[in-house]
């Protein structure tokens, strides 16, 4: 059986998509082709994990009224017969789309030559590229709770899959080790904060003031580990240093198990794959959505902050000391920590890659 898995260059795209690929191997198939944008740091990851990739070049697709729509429509039907030519030489059984602007013209071209499809959403709002492929699936798998579940035989609650990495040290890494690692304090409270893969500005630029408003008091409490992106990391580490801040700081790492295992308070956008993988380690959290994209990461944060394992805070207006008063909050009390680490477990979905390979399988069998 072959089967093609397409899906965006950003890693909420790309690791949810390894992870299934991943797990489709441990079940005897080896035959899987992703299909990709021409980015070359997803073609690098992908690969990296032993995959063989195609690219295809697919215009973004405009937001409201916009002058681009008449060029990215002349762009998108290119898109469309290039893909159609290209599954045709492939002569797939499956096509499996994660979202993003490359779903469309792929899955599109999958349908028109009979191949079974499968969608699989990471947020809990269906992104535009899945929305207007609904039609086209045999089979939608959500991440999230959702009144369309309702309609079982289409649609299934799967999770969202986190990389084989993570459960590796997840079992086997020990906060102790952890922190050690980082050569950070074994007696203080570490806040995590990322930004998602490329840093997150805003987060960066609210950290920093932060730094500046801690007392001696505070900073004896405290360390930071944190995920800056390239952009920022010099000017995060030389504020976190000259104010005397006990912390580690890089602009990417690949062993995130390890950051997770250090962190007693994370601080981070709520994009799915964080959220996904922040669950799987039980981690309070302390959610900044991303304000654009249509809003989709303040709808996840909602969807977990709802059990109280985490707390949203808007970026709109928030103030250096409104996140101050909130992580003090929370590390100066081990009750209301304790009571969070399970309710941000209760939300974890350790087997998502295995039921969204199951539902692989099932259109094998589907009429």
């Amino acid at each position: 059986m072959r089967i093609i898995i397409t899906c965006g260059g950003t890693g909420g795209h790309i690791f949810p998509a390894i992870s299934l690929a991943q797990e489709l191997e441990k079940k005897g198939h080896n035959d899987i082709i992703f299909i990709i944008d021409n980015s070359e740091r997803a073609k690098a990851i992908i690969e990296g994990a032993g995959f063989s990739s195609l690219a295809l070049d697919v215009p973004k697709m405009p937001y409201g009224f916009s002058f681009k729509w008449p060029s990215f429509i002349i762009r998108l039907i290119r898109s469309r017969f290039r893909a159609e030519t290209m599954l045709s030489e492939l002569n797939p059984d499956i096509a499996v789309g994660f979202g993003a602007y490359i779903s469309g013209p792929v899955i599109s071209a999958a349908k028109a030559l009979g191949v079974k499809i499968l969608l699989h959403e990471q947020n809990v709002v269906i992104g535009r590229a899945n929305r207007l492929l609904l039609d086209k699936a045999d089979r939608v798998c959500l991440s999230f709770e959702d009144k369309l579940l309702k309609d079982g035989k289409k649609f299934t609650l799967t999770g969202n899959p986190v990389r084989n990495e993570l459960f590796e040290d997840l079992k086997t890494v020990t906060k102790n080790r952890a922190v050690s690692l980082l050569n950070l304090d074994q007696h203080k409270k570490t806040l995590l904060v990322l930004g998602g893969s490329a840093g997150a500005s805003a987060v960066n630029d609210l950290l920093i003031e932060f730094s500046y408003s801690l007392t001696e008091a505070e900073k004896e409490l405290i360390q930071i580990a944190h995920i800056t992106g390239k952009k920022d990391l010099t000017s995060v580490s030389e504020t976190y240093k000259s104010n005397g801040i006990t912390y580690w700081a890089t602009d990417f790492y690949e062993r995130m198990a390890i950051l997770y295992k250090t962190a007693d308070l994370v601080i981070c956008r709520s994009g799915a794959t964080t959220i996904a993988e922040v669950c799987l380690f039980g981690i309070p959290a302390i959610f900044i959505p991303y304000p654009g994209a249509g809003y989709h990461q303040r709808e996840n944060a909602l969807a977990i902050t709802i059990s109280g394992g985490a707390v949203m805070l808007e970026q709109e207006n928030l103030k250096a000391d409104d996140l101050k008063k909130q992580v003090f909050s929370i590390i100066n009390n081990e009750k209301m920590l304790k009571k969070m680490v399970p309710a941000m477990l209760s939300h974890a979905r350790s087997d998502a890659a295995e039921k969204l390979a199951d539902a692989v399988e099932g259109l094998t069998h589907a009429e």
